[in-house]
């Protein structure tokens, strides 16, 4: 309460005290002298009436800004608040990001031939590499040593047993190549080593007679 509000109550509660012991009857002076030790009533000042008046006010003011039993002297009053309940965040529905398969076609199973017919970029080791066989085993069947030349539509014979004396994997697949200018599916099969050229093919969709140019990509199974 602002001080100005709490004064215009004072003055006006004190003017109410004045104005009742105003309009209170005076006492009838008692007949005859007072017996000594009797005490005689004579009204008050104006002045003191009003002073009585104010402090009587005040008393009453002061009562009724008394803080109540529950709350402290200098402590502001806790207003009642309704329960705070955390709200659980909705989902945000998202779409899940799936990487797309890089399923390839099943290449067909490579089948060791009795005779195979050689193809432009074909050689001794890259088909010994590709058929399981020992490359020795290769030439001697074949009467050739490793100064012999093999020509495009050469047929060979291909050993029955034995196996390559080593890793028969070139370069690590599947893996995706880059085609080089004048570059053949032979050619990229014996880059591999035990990559069949068929396999090559079939994951690629390649149609007869298989030609493949520079800068194209080939998936390698």
């Amino acid at each position: 309460m602002s001080p100005k509000i709490k004064l215009t109550i004072v003055m006006c509660l004190a003017v109410m005290v004045l104005l009742a012991g105003c309009i209170r009857p005076a006492s009838k002076s008692p007949i005859g002298t007072p017996s000594t030790g009797e005490k005689i009533n004579t009204p008050l000042p104006v002045d003191q009436q009003i002073l009585n008046a104010t402090a009587t006010a005040k008393a009453i003011m002061e009562k009724f800004d008394q803080p109540t039993p529950t709350e402290k002297p200098g402590e502001p009053t806790a207003t009642a608040q309704a329960p705070v309940t955390a709200e659980t965040p909705l989902p945000t529905s998202q779409p899940t990001q799936t990487s797309l398969p890089t399923s390839m076609p099943p290449t067909p199973i490579l089948i060791k031939p009795g005779t195979y017919t050689i193809h432009e970029g074909e050689h001794v080791y890259c088909l010994a590499r590709r058929f399981d066989v020992n490359p020795i085993d290769l030439m001697d069947l074949n009467g050739l040593n490793n100064y012999s030349y093999l020509s495009e539509g050469d047929v060979l014979k291909i050993p029955t047993s034995g196996s390559f004396p080593g890793e028969r994997a070139l370069n690590p697949h599947p893996d995706t190549y880059l085609v080089s200018a004048g570059e053949t599916i032979y050619d990229v099969a014996c880059y591999y080593g035990d990559v069949a050229p068929e396999s090559i093919i079939v994951v690629n969709f390649l149609v007869e007679p298989y030609t493949i140019s520079a800068g194209q990509t080939l998936q390698i199974p």
